[in-house]
């Protein structure tokens, strides 16, 4: 290893403590969200570059064996170690959390990337050889406390997409006690070691009742008798009651009779929150995840598309809202699905989960809405979906401050929209 000055650098280093992954023991059951079922990667090497993927030293370690001799030297070039140096191990080595390794072209695609899209490693040497980040994702699973696991799908991917927008019917989760016919979802289950946590403020939530207030969530999202955000402004009324005993224990409270104005007045500030550059910025980032549609017009017309992401009241009134009926099916799936399995992921404060999922929610109007005026057409299903993974780009890629963004289901009791 050398840095930039030709320096010869020498690290004692030592893995993290990982947890136990449930690869050795058997698990219950996986819950996902339904429709994940079927998700299968494109293979079209869409997450294969611009993300500066980290590998674990163990998986740098697998992937060197799976190597042809001819390539095995070539691997140790090019490297980036991820410490932390006030992180020590226990006899005070430096703790390696991670290794990238350099990316190639403009685009910093991974080395083993083929040109069709495909990863060469996977068709060469399978399952076996590839980082558990490449086998995992978009998945992610979490450990249960009655001895299950769950899976959950990011959204930011093309197929998950593609399996949200397979059907009209209400999004449903799903209990695995079996075997999967893919290897890779049994790969994802093995590969879990986090637990699901819940909470309200500092109080952690029982895990009885985040499966009774998930079960809620979906049940109200699943209605057909009032649009998704009617559901949505119920539903964080209902989040920002939440009170938890000291059991954990707690209960949605929903006013269905509720004036939906205050919410309406959060999502419209959602929907405007963020500038109208780093949206179309982030947009032309994410083409590569592009496939609903063909995103070259709209790519092609940036300036135009980023002054219909300035202005885009009129484009959500001529282009987008006339379309609600017809979105509404592939919205609901979306909402559950993203409150499902689990909507406890990173800070794991329900509130502000919710809050989150309505804030992704309103970005895509506001680029569905952009789409729809630069292509001169209305919204169709096809555009809102590539909107909704262009939200959740922009949300992954920013990671903005929960300060800087609007809320309402984390609000204080005393304040109000």
């Amino acid at each position: 290893m050398t840095d930039s000055r030709e320096k010869r650098v020498q690290l004692k280093v030592v893995s993290p403590q990982r947890p136990a992954q449930l690869g050795s023991a058997p698990v219950s059951a996986v819950l996902l969200s339904e429709p994940m079922r079927r998700f299968r990667c494109n293979q079209k090497g869409c997450c294969c570059s611009g993300w500066g993927i980290p590998f674990r030293l163990e998986d740098f370690l697998r992937l060197h064996e799976h190597l042809p001799d001819a390539e095995r030297a070539e691997l140790t070039q090019g490297i980036q170690l991820v410490v932390d140096a006030k992180e020590k191990g226990v006899n005070g080595e430096t703790i390696l959390h991670s290794l990238k390794l350099d990316g190639v072209g403009e685009v910093e695609a991974c080395r083993f990337l083929e040109k069709a899209g495909t990863c060469r490693v996977h068709a060469q040497s399978g399952l076996a050889a590839l980082p558990d980040l490449c086998v995992d994702f978009p998945a992610f699973g979490f450990h249960r406390t009655d001895g299950a696991v769950e899976l959950w799908f990011e959204p930011v991917c093309p197929e998950v997409l593609e399996r949200i927008d397979e059907s009209d019917a209400p999004l449903t989760l799903h209990r695995q006690k079996g075997a999967f016919e893919d290897p890779m979802h049994e790969l994802r289950v093995a590969h879990s070691s986090d637990k699901i946590l819940g909470r309200i403020g500092a109080q952690k939530i029982a895990g009885t009742s985040l499966d009774a207030l998930r079960d809620e969530t979906l049940s109200q999202l699943a209605r057909t008798d009032r649009p998704p955000w009617h559901s949505l402004a119920v539903l964080l009324d209902g989040y920002s009651r939440l009170l938890p005993d000291a059991s954990g224990a707690c209960a949605l409270e929903l006013n269905h009779s509720i004036d939906p104005a205050p919410f309406l007045r959060f999502f419209w500030a959602c929907i405007g929150a963020h500038g109208s550059e780093l949206l179309a910025a982030s947009f032309v980032k994410y083409e590569r995840f592009i496939y609903a549609i063909d995103p070259k017009p709209l790519i092609a017309q940036r300036d135009l598309l980023e002054t219909h992401l300035m202005n885009w009241q009129p484009a959500f009134e001529q282009w987008l809202a006339p379309q609600d009926d017809a979105l509404s099916a592939l919205s609901a799936r979306y909402l559950s699905h993203r409150f499902a399995t689990p909507m406890v992921k990173g800070r794991a404060e329900l509130r502000c989960a919710a809050d989150e999922i309505v804030q992704i929610f309103a970005i895509a109007q506001r680029y569905a809405a952009a789409m729809g005026a630069t292509l001169q057409a209305p919204v169709d299903r096809r555009t809102f979906l590539v909107a909704l993974g262009a939200a959740e780009f922009f949300i992954r890629s920013m990671q903005l401050p929960r300060e800087a963004l609007p809320w309402f289901a984390s609000r204080e009791p005393d304040v109000s929209w």
